[in-house]
């Protein structure tokens, strides 16, 4: 159970995360001076709220309406600062040479440097992520050459008018999806980036999935790259 003080200086919005009866007794017991202190932050999240309303909402914002999703250590972790929330990018890279089916995403994938950042296809126990966009992205290595000199780049066509489905903690989260949303031509935002209007919560030690499909094979030194960006939880 929080404290009225943990509530208000916790640099994360945890009221999504207490229930009446919780927030209630909370003021109860505290001190004036901390009721003072969570009228003002409560204050700063109403002019915060009428700022972001007039632009878009960003992965730390979208992170802190789905704190009451989080496990209850989780919620306590952020509240004490043992934990804190921090921007995540997780990539994976696959050849797809010949290829016009790729899992991106596997129980046997290993953090090599340059290649991938994330073991087994899982998060590691206690990181606990915000998914809020996925990047996908093609190129072609020099003859004979490896994976790190390749420049990736905006999906070619024959991939871009393919289909991907996302999965994790045991179910379906991006359900068959044309590729097409990774096209970012002549738009301002990060290359090859598809936005989730609806972020997904991903659990630690639960098998992901990527799978993209598309209709003709690729030509050979073809390689993809995949990278999962949000929010993540971690030490301080």
């Amino acid at each position: 159970m929080f404290t009225l003080g943990q509530l208000s200086t916790s640099e994360y919005n945890l009221l999504g995360a207490v229930s009446e009866d919780e927030l209630i007794g909370a003021i109860e017991r505290a001190p004036l001076a901390e009721k003072k202190q969570f009228v003002r932050k409560i204050q700063q999240q109403q002019k915060a709220t009428v700022t972001a309303a007039a632009g878009q909402t960003n992965s730390r914002g979208e992170f802190e309406r789905r704190l009451h999703w989080l496990p209850k250590e989780i919620q306590a972790g952020l509240a004490s600062k043992t934990l804190q929330a921090v921007d995540a990018a997780y990539y994976v890279t696959k050849n797809i040479s010949t290829s016009k089916i790729i899992k991106m995403l596997k129980d046997d994938d290993n953090k090599i440097v340059g290649q991938c950042n994330i073991s087994s296809a899982k998060l590691e126990k206690g990181n606990i992520m915000l998914l809020s966009g996925i990047i996908l992205l093609v190129g072609t290595a020099p003859v004979g050459g490896k994976v790190e000199q390749v420049n990736f780049d905006i999906l070619p066509d024959y991939i871009r008018n393919g289909e991907f489905e996302f999965k994790a903690n045991g179910t379906t989260l991006i359900p068959s999806t044309t590729c097409d949303v990774f096209n970012t031509t002549n738009m301002i935002v990060r290359k090859g980036l598809f936005v989730l209007d609806n972020p997904k919560v991903i659990l630690d030690q639960q098998a992901m999935e990527l799978n993209i499909e598309w209709g003709t094979n690729a030509p050979a030194d073809v390689y993809m790259k995949a990278i999962l960006v949000g929010t993540s939880v971690t030490k301080y």
